[in-house]
């Protein structure tokens, strides 16, 4: 049975009892009465809007679907030529990629500023490295190189007593002219001994 159906048997039976409208009871069954008309009369109307909208969203939904159907067919088509030029030119780069993804780092501290530099296997056969964090390029070599420590040039570290900065210095800096702090830029003075 609809809610509409429902509503006027309600009705009908209220109108059966006799009630009468000029207490106040009647006049509020009454109006309780002429409500769930009203309502289920909207819901009815509701329930109908609802219906036509599922049945043009499904008609939407297979359009779709069509339209997907078609279009990566056309891809598929398409895409196949164009994979195959991809793959040839793209090809290079992919590699050199690889190359890079696979290459070895080691992890260093920069003997300046003590933040970890990574150093790829160029890096080393250049004998030398640039630390991203502050700048100074310093020399690198793995362990157990003894030939390239042996040709290396001495280094020295060196605290300025005026900022406390701590920095490396090649022994052939420091015996040709006293050297600046690259901190606060004044003169570092020191002597070199050799032992």
């Amino acid at each position: 049975m609809e809610l509409s159906n429902k509503a006027a048997y309600l009705q009908g039976l209220v109108d059966g009892l006799g009630v009468d409208e000029s207490t106040k009871e009647g006049k509020i069954i009454k109006a309780m009465s002429a409500l769930l008309a009203e309502m289920a009369e909207a819901l009815e109307g509701m329930d109908e809007d609802l219906s036509r909208a599922y049945d043009q969203i499904n008609d939407l939904s297979d359009e779709l679907e069509d339209l997907e159907a078609d279009l990566y067919e056309e891809e598929d088509e398409d895409g196949e030529s164009e994979d195959a030029e991809d793959e040839d030119t793209d090809g290079d780069d992919d590699a050199k990629d690889d190359d890079i993804a696979s290459e070895p780092f080691y992890e260093v501290a920069c003997p300046n500023c003590g933040e970890t530099v990574y150093v790829s296997e160029d890096d080393l056969d250049a004998g030398e490295a640039n630390c991203a964090h502050c700048g100074v390029t310093f020399e690198v070599a793995l362990e157990g190189d003894e030939d390239e420590a042996k040709d290396a040039p001495v280094q020295y570290e060196v605290t300025c007593p005026a900022c406390g900065q701590t920095t490396v210095f090649e022994e052939d800096d420091l015996l040709d002219g006293a050297p600046k702090c690259p901190g606060c830029g004044k003169p570092l003075d020191f002597e070199v001994t050799e032992e």
